[in-house]
Order: C-alpha cells, then structure tokens, then sequence
C-alpha cells in the first residue's frame, strides 16, 4: 500500500539568530522588514513558495527567505489574527474574547505563548493553546 504524500506547508517556526552571511537570504524587497523581526521568538507560518524563496507570515505580513537557520515548532492550532475566546479554566484566568495579536516562542515551556487583543487593547497576559478557544469573527 503507498504512502500518503507528505504535507509540507504550513509549518511553523521562528529564527532565534540572524544568519552570519548578510542579508542575501532574504528576498532584497524583504531585507528592510525582516531586519527589524528577525531575530525573535515569533512564531511565523512558513506556507508556499516565490522562485528559491520560501514564505512567511506573520499577520498580514509577509516575508520572503531561503531556507535557513528555521526552527520549526509543533502548530497548536491558532494563528495571528485569529479570534479566540479565553476560557477561566477553573477561574485561573478571565474571560474573555479577542483576537491573537502575537505568538512567541517560549523556550522555557517548550511551547507557544499567544498574546490577544480585546476590543483593539492588548492584554498583557501571555496564554497557552489549552487556555483559548476559537469562535466566529463578532458582527458590527
């Protein structure tokens, strides 16, 4: 029996470090952007391709790269721009509902920290995937 193929897009990562040998891994256009995100713990999906260059997202923002210096992590099943309620879990956090505005790497935990705005106001509380649910976007 064959194997299934293998599902190569989206994954998802961050670059901790800025590669040694300049800037000829991003796309030319990208270099000025990428150089003020990279490096950082956030967490980018890594979904098709432009010529020799993979692609990033972080929001609505894009960026072009080669691959390089990428580490990948598991995807928890959310993505910036998402709108997600927090569940109190037993009343450890408040309820609320937003939409993801960060996911940052946590090198501690292991794990993804995702950062929410409710009603355009960051909230400073960093959760994890289990403390948040996702729901429709609220109509106006």
């Amino acid at each position: 029996m064959p194997l299934p193929p293998l599902k190569t897009d989206p994954k998802f990562g961050h670059y901790p470090w800025w590669p040694e040998d300049g800037d000829a891994w991003v796309h030319p256009e990208d270099v000025p952007v990428a150089r003020t995100i990279i490096p950082s713990a956030r967490i980018f999906r890594q979904e098709g391709q432009w010529g020799d260059y993979v692609v990033l997202h972080y929001g609505e923002l894009r960026l072009r790269v080669k691959r390089t210096l990428w580490q990948e992590v598991a995807y928890e099943g959310f993505n910036v721009g998402d709108w997600v309620e927090v569940m109190s879990r037993g009343q450890s956090n408040t309820f609320r509902t937003g939409v993801i505005r960060e996911m940052i790497w946590d090198p501690h935990s292991h794990g993804i920290r995702y950062y929410i705005a409710e009603q355009a106001q960051p909230i400073p509380n960093a959760y994890q995937a289990e403390d948040l649910r996702h729901i429709e976007k609220p109509r106006n």
